[in-house]
């Protein structure tokens, strides 16, 4: 049961996103075209189907370059974290499944530190497993065995943005479950919190909810310039939440953007998606709905938020095909956009990671056997 109530938690958080419209940029059609785009291409990428069992991928679940260059990969399958060379050649591994010192048995995110160090979250061994850069063993570098924290931001190397989530159980009412994004120094409570909602739960649509909210929030930190950025969860309006460090509420970024129904066979194929990721997660048959009776009918403004080495936004558009970002200065202007051209369709289920090294990019649907995506710029 403690599987199930972990994974039910990675649900849960959901419940809460809310949004609004809030004042639109109104852009001018002229000025879009004035904007730089930058044109991307893929370089190689690591997996295979069948083979070598060094690249052979069960369920990425974060993946990143490391401070001297390599890609460090965590997969929750093999429950291990694996080290590539920049030109995708498998060197080492720390962890891997058991019960034994450094080892994992179901680990949900992954974080690399400025100083080497990595870490994968995982609440059946006690909390933060933590490695040297040389995939030593170190300990556990932060209790953690219930309400998880969920997609990760390294900030320095003793503190880190993520979601969290809160249930409250009180006699005679509703059972309520609050979801909200905080700055922790290795803690379970937050020092800071940017963003919090609740909300009263309800456990006979948690596929639904799983899909509007589990899979449709998005953040990023700009270490660089101090900004937290949080795009919540809405179905037809572009706006990305800013904040500083401190907790400061900035200006929201916001864009006029046309709303996308999906076809019925996009509905079709989201349904499945969303099944056989909640089965993923589980490690097998989940111990509740994975149905969705109440699916999305647009495609997500915005689907994913990374920082380029320079400090500006990347915000990635949900209603294009292949992969198209808005570019964002630390200050909120929009000065340009960067597309991958090529990638097709099946691009739409694919994880970004801007790094300062490179971009790398996985698909994030399991029904397909995983790759990691090298990525370079054109020019």
């Amino acid at each position: 049961m403690k599987n199930c109530f972990i994974a039910l938690s990675a649900v849960m958080f959901l419940l809460a996103v809310s949004c609004g419209s809030g004042n639109r940029d109104e852009s001018d059609p002229q000025a879009e075209n004035e904007l730089h785009q930058t044109t991307l291409v893929l370089l190689d990428s690591i997996g295979v189907e069948l083979g070598d069992s060094c690249y052979v991928f069960g369920s990425i679940e974060g993946l990143g370059y490391t401070p001297d260059g390599n890609i460090a990969v965590l997969d929750r399958i093999s429950a291990d974290i694996r080290i590539y060379s920049p030109q995708g050649v498998y060197l080492r591994r720390a962890g891997g499944r058991g019960s034994g010192p450094g080892e994992m048995h179901n680990p949900l995110c992954l974080f690399l530190f400025p100083d080497g160090r990595m870490g994968a979250l995982d609440p059946w061994r006690n909390g933060l497993q933590v490695y040297s850069s040389e995939v030593e063993y170190e300990g556990i570098g932060m209790e953690v065995s219930n309400n998880v924290h969920l997609y990760p931001e390294v900030v320095s190397d003793s503190s880190f943005i993520s979601l969290k989530t809160e249930f409250i159980f009180d006699e005679g009412t509703a059972p309520i479950a609050a979801a909200f994004i905080g700055l922790f120094e290795m803690s379970v409570e937050p020092e800071i919190t940017y963003w919090r909602v609740e909300m009263e739960l309800d456990f006979s649509i948690l596929a639904d909810l799983a899909q509007k909210y589990l899979l449709a929030v998005s953040m990023a930190v700009d270490t660089i310039n101090g900004i937290v950025y949080i795009a919540p969860n809405s179905n037809t309006d572009y706006r990305i939440l800013r904040f500083t460090l401190d907790g400061e509420q900035l200006t929201d970024l916001e864009l006029d953007v046309e709303a996308i129904p999906l076809t019925e066979n996009e509905i079709r194929i989201e349904k499945e998606f969303i099944r056989m990721r909640l089965t993923s997660l589980e490690g097998g048959e989940a111990q509740y709905n994975v149905q969705l009776t109440d699916p999305l009918m647009h495609r997500l403004p915005v689907t994913d938020l990374e920082i380029s080495p320079d400090g500006n936004l990347w915000a990635r558009r949900g209603a294009e095909n292949e992969p198209f970002f808005d570019i964002w200065s630390p200050g909120g202007e929009r000065i340009g956009s960067a597309v991958l051209p090529g990638a097709g369709s099946r691009s739409r289920t694919w994880e970004f990671e801007v790094c300062d090294t490179g971009i790398l990019a996985y698909d994030i649907d399991p029904d397909l056997y995983q790759k990691i995506y090298l990525i370079g710029f054109s020019e």
